[in-house]
């Protein structure tokens, strides 16, 4: 999964370029430079993007604490799901194998 930061950032990038491109599509009466500097602002919001969602797993802050706790989740629903047909059986009156 994707870090709340990769989120965001690019959810606002995809904002940006919509706005950019679809919102600011004047292009018959725009000059040369109103065009290159969309561009050029579009390229520097991609690299900003492309460069925390690089740096996120880079950092290994979330690697290590995300998976960390995979192993017991698992362990608590196997023990969970365990009890609860224990107790089921028990309630049938049939004995559990």
């Amino acid at each position: 999964m994707p870090s709340s930061h990769s989120q965001l950032i690019w959810f606002f990038v995809v904002y940006f370029f919509l706005f950019l491109y679809l919102r600011m599509h004047q292009t018959n009466n725009a000059r040369c430079v109103d065009l290159l500097w969309r561009h050029i602002l579009s390229i520097i919001l991609l690299g900003i993007a492309l460069s925390v969602s690089y740096s996120r797993p880079i950092s290994e802050y979330f690697l290590v604490r995300d998976t960390s706790l995979i192993p017991n989740i698992l362990w608590f629903e196997y023990t969970v799901t365990r009890s609860e047909a224990r107790n089921r059986q028990r309630k049938l009156g049939t004995k559990v194998q």
